[in-house]
């Protein structure tokens, strides 16, 4: 990964979640086999958030709009770019989520969803086993790391809001009773 030497919590991030340049080349390599699933994982995805209470009134009359920008971002998982453009990327869907006030909770349940859902994908379409194998760690990876860059907005915005340091809420965040 070409991660920025000044964001020590991003590169901290990644070398211990072990995201590497090799996990670019593996999903780089079997997105022509998982690029064709897409749209019938994003039609997936959005009926199960049109079933539920909660996420329905955040996606009512936009599903389709919806459905191409979350089609275009997962094609993008398989792009084997992950370099400062995509981080800026993620960066701002948590910039969108934050305005329009999608609860992180919504976010964590996507990518819940998807963590599930691509194994399966992945498994199904990707005929070489040991790189199957891999893939499946290189995709969770890079959805953990779109998870911490979308989550670290709804961060950002808490400091803001408060007119706290970052350092503040680390140790808000860590403190016992």
């Amino acid at each position: 990964m070409n991660i920025d030497d000044k964001d020590a919590n991003l590169k901290t991030f990644c070398n211990v979640g072990g995201l590497c340049r090799e996990d670019q080349e593996i999903l780089s390599k079997i997105g022509p086999q998982i690029l064709p699933h897409i749209s019938a994982l994003t039609d997936d995805f959005y009926a199960v958030l049109q079933d539920d209470p909660q996420t329905a009134q955040y996606i009512e009359g936009r599903v389709e709009q919806l459905k191409k920008t979350h089609i275009a971002w997962m094609n993008e998982l398989f792009s084997g770019n992950y370099g400062p453009e995509f981080i800026q990327r993620q960066e701002r869907i948590g910039d969108v989520h934050v305005r329009v006030r999608v609860p992180p909770i919504f976010v964590a349940a996507s990518m819940s969803f998807l963590r599930a859902a691509f194994p399966t994908i992945v498994a199904k379409n990707v005929h070489d086993h040991d790189l199957a194998g891999k893939a499946v760690g290189s995709l969770l990876r890079l959805l953990d790391l779109c998870q911490y860059l979308i989550d670290r907005k709804y961060n950002d915005t808490l400091m803001g809001n408060l007119g706290i340091s970052p350092a503040l809420l680390t140790r808000l965040q860590t403190i016992a009773k």
